[in-house]
């Protein structure tokens, strides 16, 4: 007979230990999502409790409110704003991102290390550093209350370029003569070998890119000065003012309307959030 060995005390009461502890840990980051929940689907004049109840008691009631709130014109601009700002700068940062992790992983020229290690290093410097000089050169161009003043400055991302270079290294250097071999040219060595053997890498930069891009506050909070101009940010940013006098759940509605593109965009693709962060540290 085979025996089965039996899990000790001290095995079990760590295992017990990291499932309370994990739950812990969900139970802190759910509560403000489920707070607001709550604050929003209830009705209209009830308290407001930090003492949530377990179901929200008007649905009817919610869907008024988000009505409500988008009725707003300046809210739907906004949105169509932030829609247009995060996908122009995915598509930016996908095209930087990935030629230059093309050309350092899989090409040798002088300078390459010292490069890499500058583009490393921009990683540490904190955003607020570059916030006023880049500033200044995009008010020199010209671009104050543009799009491209929105999404130009956005479109160098070091995390990208780290996160591709580690997918790329693992490409085999055979592939790439063989292609040359074939009369294939640099271009067409990116575009037909390069990018397909990284696809799940240029989802998951997406997907991260859309949730930190529709999150950005600060720059255009900076760059846009006009109303038309407004993302979704900063016209929640004006709900949530005390000179506004808005209720309670006005601000959460607002700020539910907002959270809801890179919440469902997580719970959609957090596999490959996960799985693409965790690859781009052991390949290479």
């Amino acid at each position: 007979m085979i025996s089965v060995p039996r899990r000790n005390g001290t095995g079990l009461a760590w295992t017990v230990f990291r499932v309370a502890l994990a739950l812990f840990i969900a139970l802190i980051a759910i509560f403000p999502i489920w707070w607001m929940l709550n604050v929003v689907f209830a009705h209209p004049g009830e308290p407001v409790s930090l003492n949530p109840r377990l179901w929200p008691t008007s649905l009817s009631a919610g869907l008024a409110k988000i009505q409500a709130i988008l009725a707003e014109t300046g809210y739907l601009r906004a949105y169509g704003v932030s829609v247009t700002y995060a996908l122009l700068t995915i598509l930016g940062v996908l095209a930087v991102a990935s030629l230059a992790a093309f050309e350092f992983a899989l090409f040798d020229f002088p300078g390459r290390r010292v490069l890499f290690a500058v583009v490393l290093l921009a990683l540490m410097v904190p955003t607020a550093v570059t916030i006023i000089p880049t500033y200044l050169i995009t008010s020199r161009l010209g671009w104050i209350n543009t799009m491209q003043g929105l999404v130009v400055p956005g479109l160098a991302s070091a995390f990208g370029l780290f996160m591709l270079v580690q997918f790329m290294r693992a490409i085999p250097k055979d592939m790439i003569e063989a292609a040359r071999l074939d009369g294939a040219s640099h271009l067409q060595i990116y575009w037909h070998v390069a990018l397909p053997l990284c696809r799940n890498a240029l989802v998951t930069l997406a997907i991260l890119t859309f949730i930190q891009t529709w999150g950005n506050y600060m720059w255009p909070l900076i760059i846009s000065t006009q109303t038309d101009m407004y993302t979704v940010g900063q016209v929640v940013g004006l709900f949530n003012s005390p000179l506004s006098h808005n209720t309670v759940d006005t601000v959460m509605t607002a700020n539910l309307l907002a959270a809801l593109p890179p919440l469902i965009f997580f719970l959609i693709f957090q596999r490959k959030i996960v799985e693409g962060v965790a690859m781009s540290g052991t390949k290479g």
